[in-house]
């Protein structure tokens, strides 16, 4: 099974500096993976650019597609996460992430994990996808969701996403004591995704349940958003 973390930016290629959901779709294409998550995906609204992102790329794609909306912008239309899967999803939810008391200067933003269940080679997985907040109590509120879902699970687990957390950040370490993270089996010289052009830092992850066999871990040097995309090839 592949999966694929990328974050898309709303579709905006970085260079052109406009949307563009088939280089996108592209650079997925390129990959060929089983699962995906998106995140900062817009969804379907009065917004001129809110057209159903994620069901889009999914077109092109030949995949299925489920939104999962974190905030609605007003006059424009829903924006959160998005999961892909080559084969249909046999379920999906939107779990909120509880609103963060707000103790820090900087920007909030509500949150959502994404749940799905999918089949791959006759297998059941869950697919969750989220996007942390920035500031601490928002993304301690976002390790508390994820490790619910992770533990509730009856099938094993592949958690995706951009996490706004570099590797040594502890709050990492509930999720490490669940799941598996691939980033230790990256062989390449350098491990970061953020920002497209001249990488600086990493703080976009796959991390597996433990009885998935990590076969190879890559982040793709491509030019599609913001973000480089991160890939994983795993094994029942």
């Amino acid at each position: 099974m592949k999966c694929m973390s990328i974050n898309i930016q709303h579709g905006r290629h970085f260079t052109k500096k406009v949307i563009d959901l088939a280089h996108i779709a592209d650079t997925i294409r390129k990959e060929d993976p089983d699962v995906v998550v998106m995140n900062e995906v817009y969804g379907k609204g009065e917004g001129k650019d809110f057209t159903g992102q994620a069901e889009q790329i999914a077109e092109l794609l030949g995949y299925h597609a489920f939104f999962a909306p974190a905030i609605d912008i007003t006059g424009h239309g829903p924006y959160g996460n998005a999961l892909l899967s080559r084969n249909p999803f046999l379920s999906a939810e939107v779990v909120p992430v509880p609103k963060a008391p707000r103790l820090y200067k900087g920007y909030y933003e509500d949150r959502c994990l994404a749940i799905g269940v999918t089949e791959v080679n006759g297998k059941k997985v869950t697919l969750l996808g989220i996007h942390f907040g920035l500031q601490p109590d928002e993304a301690e509120l976002c390790t508390e969701t994820v490790c619910k879902a992770i533990k509730e699970s009856p099938y094993p687990v592949v958690l995706m996403g951009d996490f706004n957390l570099t590797p040594d950040s502890p709050l990492l370490d509930p999720i490490r004591a669940l799941l598996t993270d691939t980033d230790a089996f990256y062989q390449g010289a350098c491990n970061f995704t953020f920002p497209t052009d001249v990488p600086e830092i990493k703080i976009d992850y796959i991390f597996v349940s433990p009885e998935l066999t990590v076969k190879n871990v890559d982040i793709p040097q491509v030019v599609a958003a913001d973000h480089l995309p991160v890939t994983a090839e795993v094994e029942f």
